[in-house]
């Protein structure tokens, strides 16, 4: 679940990997790259950013939305974070989300690692 506090304005995409936005409320607008109008998404929609896709996005205050992406997922990590190393410099939270990405890819690879040897993971 990803909320947005206040109108944004991003570029997004790149990634080794597909992602899907499904907008819960609020607005979802976008240009891809080489298009020059937009196009609009509200509640229910589903927008889909394939693997090297860029596009330019935009977010109403008050948007929720599910995000969901399979692929190489850390390499979504390099853009996500650059705003918080370059404009913010809010090293805190960096080191905090850092911190506990790392603890999920282990519990995965745990997870893979046994399941793959036969041991009923929970």
């Amino acid at each position: 679940m990803v909320p947005f506090c206040c109108r944004s304005c991003v570029r997004v995409g790149r990634y080794y990997a597909n992602i899907s936005d499904t907008v819960l409320s609020g607005s979802f607008r976008q240009w891809v790259e080489g298009e020059v109008e937009s196009q609009m998404y509200g509640p229910g929609d589903t927008i889909l950013h394939g693997w090297g896709e860029v596009a330019a996005v935009e977010w109403t205050s008050g948007t929720w939305m599910l995000e969901y992406g399979r692929g190489l997922i850390p390499s979504t990590l390099v853009f996500a974070l650059a705003d918080t190393v370059f404009s913010t410099t809010d090293v805190w939270t960096l080191l905090l989300l850092l911190a506990q990405y790392a603890q999920c890819m282990w519990m995965e690879l745990c997870t893979c690692v046994l399941g793959t040897l036969g041991f009923a993971v929970v």
